[in-house]
C-alpha cells in the first residue's frame, strides 16, 4: 500500500491554464475549496482514501502493481485507471502526494494490462474486449491532463500526452454516432473537445461539434434522451425507443452539458437544460434515481448506475439555469455518502445488511463526477432547500414514449409500467413491465415496493455482482406460476396493456395481459390475468385475478421493502406491520391470507434492497386484494 501523506512542494500546487498543460506557468497556488463546494470535496476525499487502501502494491512481475483489488468482484477491473483524474485532484486539494503516486501507479498498471497497439483500451483484462471505453479513459486523462499536469513530472506528463494521441488517433477512426448505445457518440462530443485543447489538434472542434449537433436527434418529445439499445433508433412494437434513466443522467447529459460549457453552445445547453428537467421528474426525495424500468436496469443501484460517472456534472454545472439543478446534485450527493462504508460506495441502501461487499467500481467511476465539480463549477448564492417535481402530490403525469406513468397522490409515489423494450431479447429478463407498479414510496416511511430485473443475470459480466445465497430473489410485485424450472409472470408480458387515469383525487391504473417466461413463452393453456391499482392519500389498494388457472398454482407475489433491522410482525392471518423510522407500513388483505415468514428477507442486487416476501394465493376466476398503508 502507499506511504504516509507527504506535502506536494509550492511549485507542484500550482494552478495551471490551458497553455500550460505542457509547460506549467507560474500561477497563485489553488484556493482553498469554496464552501458550496465541501461536500463533494468530503466525499471524493473519502472515496480517493478508500481506493488507496486497495491499490495492489509490492508484488513481484511487471505489471502487476498498480491495480485497485475490487472486494466485490476478487479481480481488478479494467478501467481502474479512470482514477488518474479523482486522484490527481485530490492531490491538488490536500498536497498529499500519495495520491499522486497512486495515479501513476494506476495508468502504469492501465498500459501493461488493458492498452492495446491501436491505441485503445479494453474493458478488462480477460472478461471483456470492448474497445469503446477509450473514449472514457481519454477524457479522464484529458481532464488530468488540463487541470492537474503541472503536479506530474515532465516525463510522466509527456508519457501520458502521448498515450492521449496514441487513443484520439483510435477513436478518430472507431466513433461513429451509432457506436454502441448512444452513451458513447455522446461523450465523444466532450471528449474530442478536450483532446483538440489539450493536444492542439483544430479538426477535433469539428468533430466534437457533429457529434453534439448528431445527439440532438435522439430526444423525444418530452424531452427525454433515447439510444440506450440495439440499435439505438429501434422502436418496440409499441412504437417505443430505448430510454434509461441511469445512463442519461449520469453519463450522456452530464457529458453533452460539459461539451456545451466548453464549446459555449446556448442552443444545445438549452437542449440539455430542457431535458434535465424531463428525467427530474424521476428523482426520488431522498435523492434516489427511479431507473424502475429503464433498458439498463440491470445496472440500477438506487443512487444511479453501476459503472456511469453521476448527474453531477450535468446538474450542479447548469444550476445557474434552474435552482433545483442544485438540489437534484445535493439529494443525489448526500445519498451516495449515506451508501458509503470504509471508504467506497456501496451498489444499494441494504447491500451492507445484506452481507455484501461493495464493487469498487462503483467508487472510481463516480469519483470522477465529483472531481468534475470541483473544477468546473461556478458558485452559487446559498439558498434554502428547493422543491423537486416529486416532493409534491401532482395527480398523474405520462410518459407515453416509454409507457412509464408516475403517480404523486398524497405522501405516495407510484410508478406503474409496461415498456416494452427488452435490452436482453431474446433471453429476456430485464425490466420490469406488464403493467407492473415496479415503484411505492412513502415520503416519510422510504421505499416500500420496487422492481428488481424480472430474472436477474450478469448481462455485463465484470459490470455486475453475481448473487451469494437463495435470499437474492426478484422484488416485482407480481403474478407468477411456477412449473418446474420455469416462472411464468404477469412482468415478462411486453405486450400487456396498461391505462391510468385521474379520478377523486386518486390515481387509477388497470393493466391486463398473459402470464409468460421471461423469453416470452407462454403457458399451454394460457392464463391470463388483470391488476387494478388505486393510489389514494391513504395509500395502494389492488385487487388481482387470473384466469384459465385450472389447477396450476397462483400467487399474487408482494415483496414489502424492509431492511433486516426493521421489524415486522403479525397483526393476525391477514396483516402484518413494518417498522420504520418515523413510523409503520401496513399492509393486509381483506380477503385471503398473507403468506411469508415476516422474520426473513430477501435482497436483489437491483436495485440493493432487502424485503419481507410476503404473498397470496390466487384462485382461478376470484379477486384478491391487497392494501398497503400507514399503521
Amino acid at each position: 500500500m502507499t506511504g504516509q501523506g507527504e506535502g506536494l512542494s509550492r511549485r507542484g500546487m500550482l494552478g495551471i491554464s490551458t497553455a500550460a498543460v505542457l509547460a506549467p506557468a507560474m500561477v497563485e497556488a489553488a484556493a482553498p475549496v469554496r464552501a458550496d463546494l465541501q461536500p463533494y470535496e468530503r466525499l471524493l476525499k473519502t472515496w480517493c482514501d478508500g481506493l488507496l487502501a486497495y491499490q495492489v502494491t509490492g508484488l513481484a512481475g511487471r505489471g502487476a502493481n498498480g491495480g485497485f483489488l475490487c472486494p466485490g468482484c476478487g479481480m481488478v477491473h479494467g478501467r481502474v485507471a479512470d482514477t488518474v483524474y479523482p486522484l490527481m485532484r485530490t492531490a491538488r486539494t490536500s498536497g498529499d502526494t500519495r495520491y499522486v503516486r497512486a495515479a501513476k501507479a494506476a495508468q502504469d498498471w492501465s498500459e501493461h494490462n488493458v492498452s492495446r497497439p491501436d491505441g485503445s483500451w479494453v474493458n478488462d483484462v480477460f472478461l471483456n474486449d470492448w474497445k469503446g471505453i477509450t473514449v472514457f479513459r481519454a477524457i479522464a486523462l484529458s481532464e488530468t491532463l488540463l487541470h492537474h499536469g503541472d503536479l506530474l513530472d515532465a516525463a510522466t506528463r509527456e508519457a501520458w500526452r502521448s498515450r492521449l494521441a496514441k487513443a484520439f488517433d483510435f477513436l478518430d477512426g472507431f466513433m461513429k454516432i451509432d457506436t454502441g448505445n448512444i452513451n458513447y457518440p455522446i461523450s465523444s462530443a466532450y471528449a474530442f473537445s478536450l483532446g483538440a485543447e489539450v493536444l492542439g489538434r483544430e479538426a477535433y472542434v469539428a468533430k466534437a461539434r457533429d457529434f453534439a449537433q448528431a445527439s440532438l436527434d435522439f430526444f423525444t418529445p418530452n424531452g427525454l434522451l433515447f439510444g440506450e439499445g440495439h440499435p439505438q433508433r429501434g422502436r418496440t412494437p409499441k412504437g417505443r425507443p430505448p430510454v434509461d434513466l441511469g445512463y442519461n443522467v449520469e453519463e450522456s447529459l452530464p457529458a453533452l452539458a460539459m461539451y456545451g460549457l466548453r464549446a459555449g453552445d446556448r442552443a444545445l445547453l438549452d437542449q440539455v437544460a430542457t431535458s434535465l428537467r424531463a428525467h427530474m421528474e424521476f428523482m426520488l426525495p431522498d435523492g434516489g434515481w427511479d431507473n424502475s424500468w429503464g433498458t439498463r436496469n440491470f445496472k440500477w443501484t438506487w443512487w444511479g448506475s453501476r459503472t456511469s460517472d453521476g448527474c453531477h456534472p450535468a446538474y450542479r454545472l447548469l444550476a445557474d439555469r434552474d435552482p433545483r439543478f442544485a438540489e437534484v446534485s445535493a439529494r443525489n450527493l448526500a445519498l451516495m455518502a449515506t451508501c458509503t462504508h470504509d471508504g467506497l460506495l456501496y451498489g444499494g441502501p441494504h447491500y451492507r445488511a445484506a452481507g455484501y461487499r461493495p464493487c469498487i467500481h462503483h467508487t472510481f467511476s463516480h469519483a470522477k463526477a465529483l472531481a468534475a465539480v470541483l473544477d468546473l463549477a461556478r458558485p452559487l448564492a446559498s439558498s434554502p432547500r428547493a422543491e423537486l417535481p416529486r416532493d409534491k402530490p401532482y395527480g398523474l403525469k405520462r410518459f407515453p414514449e416509454i409507457g412509464t406513468h408516475l403517480a404523486s397522490v398524497g405522501p405516495w409515489r407510484a410508478t406503474f409500467t409496461d415498456y416494452d423494450f427488452d435490452y436482453l431479447a431474446p433471453a429476456g429478463g430485464g425490466h420490469a413491465s406488464g403493467g407492473a407498479i415496479s415503484l411505492l414510496q412513502h415520503q416519510a416511511l422510504g421505499p416500500v415496493l420496487a422492481a428488481s430485473m424480472t430474472r436477474y443475470k450478469a448481462v455485463e459480466i465484470s459490470n455486475q455482482q453475481v448473487p451469494i445465497d437463495a435470499a437474492h430473489q426478484p422484488l416485482t410485485l407480481r403474478i407468477d406460476v411456477v412449473q418446474g424450472k420455469d416462472v411464468f409472470t404477469s412482468v415478462a408480458d411486453l405486450s400487456a396493456n396498461l391505462e391510468a387515469v385521474e379520478r377523486d383525487g386518486a390515481v387509477v391504473a388497470r393493466t391486463s395481459g398473459r402470464l409468460k417466461t421471461p423469453e416470452g413463452r407462454e403457458l399451454e393453456p394460457p392464463v391470463a390475468f388483470a391488476v387494478t391499482y388505486s393510489l389514494t392519500p391513504r395509500g395502494l389498494e389492488l385487487s388481482a385475478t387470473v384466469s384459465g388457472l385450472g389447477d396450476r398454482a397462483a400467487r399474487l407475489v408482494a415483496p414489502v421493502i424492509a431492511r433486516k433491522d426493521e421489524a415486522a410482525a403479525r397483526r393476525d392471518a391477514r396483516s402484518v406491520v413494518i417498522a420504520k423510522p418515523g413510523g409503520a407500513i401496513l399492509v393486509s388483505s381483506p380477503d385471503a391470507d398473507l403468506d411469508g415468514d415476516v422474520g426473513t428477507r430477501i435482497f436483489n442486487l437491483v436495485p440493493g434492497l432487502q424485503a419481507v416476501p410476503l404473498s397470496i394465493k390466487l384462485r382461478d376466476g376470484e379477486t384478491a386484494s391487497l392494501v398497503i398503508s400507514t399503521a
